[in-house]
Parts: structure tokens; sequence; C-alpha cells
């Protein structure tokens, strides 16, 4: 009796933990796109039994799915600094001696840090 109860009590902490997950994206892809909230949950759900449903075919098939994503996040990071062209010495600097600077640079840097460590 005693482990179905334990059972239950952590189905409902993996529940409180994914939700926010899951709100949080769809307002992400609401701020990005332009999308309903109720549609970027219905894809982020969907986009969650995909990855769920590709594991049918091995684990090599999924972790090459996750290997494409991130090759296309790195992308679209040089992309955006090739956009943007930063002062190469800005950018050693800031990676060994962090500093905020510009109005609102707190609230983004707060930000950052729960978009890192929520997930």
């Amino acid at each position: 009796m005693v482990k179905y109860c334990l059972w239950i009590l952590a189905e409902i902490a993996i529940i409180a933990v994914d939700i926010p997950k899951v709100i949080g994206i769809a307002f992400g892809l609401k701020i990005l796109f332009n999308i309903p909230v109720w549609v970027g949950v219905l894809l982020t759900d969907l986009s969650t039994l995909l990855l769920l449903g590709l594991q049918r075919y091995g684990v090599r098939k999924l972790e090459m799915l996750i290997a494409v994503l991130v090759f296309i996040m790195a992308g679209c990071f040089f992309r955006e600094m090739s956009y943007v062209k930063p002062p190469a010495s800005g950018v050693v600097k800031g990676m060994f001696v962090p500093k905020l600077n510009g109005q609102g640079a707190t609230g983004d840097a707060i930000a950052l840090l729960g978009a890192i460590f929520m997930p």
C-alpha cells in the first residue's frame, strides 16, 4: 500500500514540475511567433509525444534528432552573431568578467537563470 501511495505522490510531483515548463514554452511561442497560448500548449504536447514515439525506433534515432536540433540552435546562434557583429574583445571580456549594463539588465539576468535552471 505504501509503494502505491509513493508512486501516486511521485506522479503528482512530476505533473507539478511539468506544467510550468509546458506553459512557459507556450508563452515563449506566443512571444516569438504570436501563436495563441493554447496552440502552443498543444504543439508542446505534440513534440513530447513525437520524442516519446521515436524511442520505439531506438535510442540512436532519438539521439540523432536531438543532435540535429542542437546543430540548428548553434547555427541560429552563429547567424545572429554574424548579423549583430559584436566586438570580439567585448565578447571574450564578458565571458570572464560579467557585468550588467543597461536598463532592465537585472531582470534579463534573472530570466536567463530561470530559463537555464528551471528545465
